[in-house]
C-alpha cells in the first residue's frame, strides 16, 4: 500500500513538473516567432549603372562601310598588282588576235581570186609577185607552190603543206599566249593566298599586340582579294583562247580547201 500511494504521488509530481517546463517555454518561443515575423527584411540598394557616354558630333568613324576598288587593290599586295599587269595584257592580247586571227583575214577572196585569174592567164612570175612579201597564210601557202610550179605535182603539193603547216604552227603559237595568261593568273592568285595565310598564321604565332584580329583579317583578306584576282583575268583569258582555237580551226580547214583547188589549177595551166 504504501509503495502504492509514493508511485501515485510521483506521477503527480513528474505531470506537474512537465507542464510547468511547457508553460515557460511556450511565451519565450510565441516571442521569438514575433520577433523572426516582425523583424523588416534588409534592404539592398541597388545603383543605377552609367550608360556609356555617347558621342553627339559622331567622332567614332567606322572602318569601312563598303568595300571599294580602291581599297581591293591596296589590300590585294603586290601580287595583286603583277595580276592586273597581266589582265591587262591579255586584254590587249584578246583585241589583237579577235582582228587578226579569221578567215577573211587569213586567207582574203580577192587576193584568191585575182592570183586565180593570173594562173589562168599564164603570168605565174605575175602571181608570185602578188604573194611575195604578204603576211596572210594562204598567200604563202600559195606563193611556196608558185615557186615550184615547173616541178611535178607531188612537189608542189608538198611545198604548200609544209608552208601550211609551218604558217599553222604560228596561228596555234600566237593564240597560245592567252592561254598562258589563263593558266599563270589562277597560279598567282594560288600563291597570294597562301602568302596571305602564312602571314596570318604568323601574327596569330608570334604577334602578341591587341590589334592581332585587325591584322590577321587584313592577311586573310589579301588572300581572298589575290585568289579573285586571278580567277578573274583566267576565265575571260580561256574563254577568247576557245573561241580563237574554234578560229584557227576554220582558217587552217579553209586555206587547205583553197591550196588543193590551187593545185589541180596550177598543175593544168602551168607552162609546158
Amino acid at each position: 500500500m504504501l509503495f502504492q500511494k509514493c508511485s501515485a504521488m510521483f506521477r503527480i509530481l513528474s505531470i506537474a513538473v512537465i507542464a510547468l517546463f511547457l508553460g515557460c517555454s511556450c511565451p519565450a518561443a510565441a516571442q521569438n516567432a514575433e520577433a523572426a515575423t516582425s523583424t523588416p527584411a534588409p534592404v539592398v540598394s541597388v545603383e543605377p549603372i552609367a550608360a556609356p557616354p555617347v558621342d553627339v558630333a559622331g567622332s567614332i568613324t567606322p572602318v569601312q562601310k563598303q568595300l571599294t576598288l580602291q581599297v581591293l587593290i591596296e589590300q590585294g599586295g603586290p601580287i595583286l598588282w603583277v595580276i592586273i599587269g597581266l589582265g591587262f595584257l591579255a586584254l590587249v592580247l584578246a583585241f589583237y588576235l579577235l582582228a587578226t586571227v579569221s578567215p577573211r583575214r587569213e586567207a582574203p577572196v580577192k587576193l584568191l581570186r585575182r592570183v586565180s585569174n593570173l594562173v589562168r592567164s599564164g603570168d605565174i612570175s605575175g602571181a608570185l609577185m602578188l604573194c611575195e612579201n604578204r603576211d596572210e597564210l594562204a598567200a604563202r601557202v600559195i606563193g611556196a607552190g608558185l615557186r615550184m610550179a615547173d616541178q611535178e605535182r607531188f612537189i608542189i603539193q608538198e611545198a604548200m603543206e609544209g608552208e601550211g603547216a609551218r604558217g599553222a604552227t604560228e596561228l596555234w603559237q600566237r593564240i597560245s599566249y592567252l592561254n598562258n595568261v589563263g593558266v599563270v593568273a589562277p597560279l598567282l592568285g594560288l600563291l597570294g593566298t597562301v602568302w596571305g595565310m602564312i602571314g596570318a598564321f604568323n601574327t596569330i604565332a608570334f604577334d602578341n599586340a591587341q590589334v592581332k584580329g585587325i591584322v590577321v583579317a587584313y592577311y586573310v583578306s589579301m588572300a581572298m582579294i589575290t585568289t579573285a584576282g586571278g580567277l578573274i583575268v583566267a576565265i575571260p583569258a580561256l574563254l577568247v583562247y576557245y573561241f580563237l582555237r574554234g578560229r584557227v580551226v576554220r582558217v587552217v580547214a579553209h586555206v587547205e580547201t583553197q591550196a588543193a583547188e590551187f593545185v589541180e589549177l596550177l598543175t593544168r595551166n602551168r607552162p609546158r
